[in-house]
Formats: structure tokens, sequence, C-alpha cells
């Protein structure tokens, strides 16, 4: 797979840019004995496992197969990624305090990643983990441009053995790279992910909201599918997004795709299961309708070609309604 447009032509260097030991100074000996206990579970081959569980699972419904879609303790946990959430969440304008990227790249990683994903039939859940990933390493860490892909490839690589049952071998994240970054570079970088985020990779995201909310007032397939495609434009925009718990994103997506489809909002059993009113919700809705609008326009079109397959019905291709009644 090619790598993502380059914004400046120098988003993504090539070889010839620093080395990798140039731009970051990593002390490896506190990580040792930790990833020492995480090789233990994987010495054994996932492959040799029977592969009739792999093609059984690829038709299952999200709803069948997530623990947090347990419907006898749902509010207990969404009680625990409400709190989650808030532990767990990027710092929302890290961009400013990064000297060599900007947010035009960052978008342009995410849209890459989407690619990434569909190109491997990774789940939701990965992207957003990677996104998760990268955004807290980026709130932590000065990254040089030439860097950035590298992040974002670490990340997914990291997001895929966590969430995938076959993830993809390290040697293809490498190849999708256009082989810019070498295999013992990628895994370098994966080993400093796991230090900056301290090993804290269970984490609440949009999706996982969204897919509560949608399994507790339930709703057409077609309004459930743009539901998924309005939250996963969030992904692109650090800005105005991240200032948003994902609870809240996963409502204002909800409430987006059930207007356009039903012409109702928020309906009172969610308000009463997530305690957010309409007028919480309308600052973030406002922001998700923009996107929504604009995104034709944009450069950045991986995630509305994702939603354009029959799969989801192509819901990227309805027209959002043109105004909402918010006043």
């Amino acid at each position: 797979m090619d790598e993502p447009e380059q914004e400046d032509r120098n988003s993504f260097p090539g070889r010839e840019g620093m080395a990798f030991e140039d731009v970051y100074e990593v002390d490896t000996s506190t990580l040792k004995s930790d990833l020492h206990f995480l090789l233990d579970f994987s010495t054994v081959s996932p492959m040799l496992v029977d592969t009739s569980v792999h093609s059984q699972s690829e038709g299952v419904s999200d709803f069948g197969t997530d623990v947090i879609n347990v419907t006898e303790y749902a509010e207990e946990i969404h009680q625990y990624l409400r709190e989650a959430e808030i532990r767990y969440r990027p710092k929302a304008h890290y961009m400013r305090k990064q000297p060599d990227i900007t947010e035009g790249m960052r978008t342009i990683l995410v849209d890459w990643l989407v690619e990434v994903g569909e190109e491997y039939k990774l789940r939701a859940e990965t992207l957003y983990l990677a996104v998760n990933f990268l955004d807290r390493f980026l709130s932590c860490m000065s990254v040089l441009r030439g860097k950035l892909q590298l992040v974002g490839t670490a990340a997914i690589l990291l997001a895929s053995k966590y969430e995938e049952i076959y993830p993809p071998e390290v040697d293809e994240f490498v190849y999708i790279t256009d082989d810019t970054y070498t295999k013992r570079q990628l895994l370098r970088m994966e080993h400093l992910l796991l230090k900056v985020l301290a090993f804290d990779l269970t984490v609440p995201t949009t999706n996982q909201f969204l897919l509560q909310y949608l399994r507790r007032q339930g709703v057409c397939i077609r309004t459930e599918n743009l539901a998924k495609y309005v939250a996963e434009l969030s992904l692109l925009e650090a800005d105005p997004f991240l200032k948003y718990l994902p609870s809240l994103i996963a409502a204002a997506a909800y409430c987006l795709a059930n207007y356009t489809v039903n012409r109702h909002l928020w309906p009172e059993t969610l308000a009463a299961f997530t305690g957010y009113s309409l007028s919480e919700i309308i600052p973030c809705l406002s922001e998700l309708h923009k996107a929504c609008l604009d995104i034709p326009h944009r450069p950045q079109q991986a995630i509305r070609e994702k939603y354009k397959s029959s799969k989801y019905l192509h819901v990227s291709l309805m027209e959002p309604p043109a105004a909402l009644p918010l006043q």
C-alpha cells in the first residue's frame, strides 16, 4: 500500500531523514522484564489455532463479540468506561507544543491509518485504539515530521496485537510504509509507545460508547452505519474533537445519524442512561455536522470511500441535513 499523500511532500520522508536514534534517546532497560513477560504468551503462533474460529467470526456483529455489551451489566460497564475515559484522554491542544508537525500532518496520517485498516480488514476498534495511542503519545513526546508515520504505524501495530485475533505480521507493517522504516525501527518505536503509555492499552473509545448506545436504543441498520461513519469522521481532526470526551462524541454521532434518517435527535432512554442532556451534546453535534458537510470537499477521503461500500449501505453518500433543529 502506498504511504499517505504528503501535505508538503516532507510530511513522511524516506530513509534519508534523521536516524531514529537521533530523534529519541531511549532507555529500554526498564522495559525488559515487561517485554519478556508479554513475549512468554506469544511463543505459539495464533495461526496454529483451528482456523474455523477465524472464518466463523468474520460475519459476527460487533454487538455479539464485545464484553462491553453484556446486557446484565450495561449500567456498571458504562459507569466504569465513563470514569476511565477521563484517565486516558489525550491532551486536547497538544499540537500547539509540537515544534515540527501540524494538524494537517496528523489528519493525513489518520486518513492513511483508515486505509491500512481497510487493506488488512482490521476491526473498527483497532483503528480507534491506534488513534488514541497516537494522540496520547504525541501529548507527551515531541516528534519530527519524518518520524510521524513511524509513530502511527507502531500505534496500529500495537492496537492490532491488542484487538485482533489474527493481527498482521510486523513485516506487513514495514511493507505498507514502502520500507521507509526498518523492522528494527518499528519494533523500537513499539517499545517506546508501550513505555510512554505505561502499558495502559485498555482504554474507552468513541466506538465502544457508540456500540453501547446502539445496543441500548435499537435502530435500523442504516442509522447504525451512519452513526459509525459520523463517529469515525471525528478521528480526522484533533481540533476540535479532542476537547470532547469519547462518550459525548458517540452521543453526538448518534444524534446526527438518528436525525438524518429518522428526524429524531436524542431519545429519553439514552438521556437517562448516559446522563447527557441534548443541550450538553449540541456543541459537539454542531462540530460533527460541519465535518459531515465539509468531508466531500476535503482531500482525505479514506473514511468516505470506506462507507460508500454496500457493506455499509453507502451511507457516506447520504446528504446530511442542511440545518439541525438545535434552537
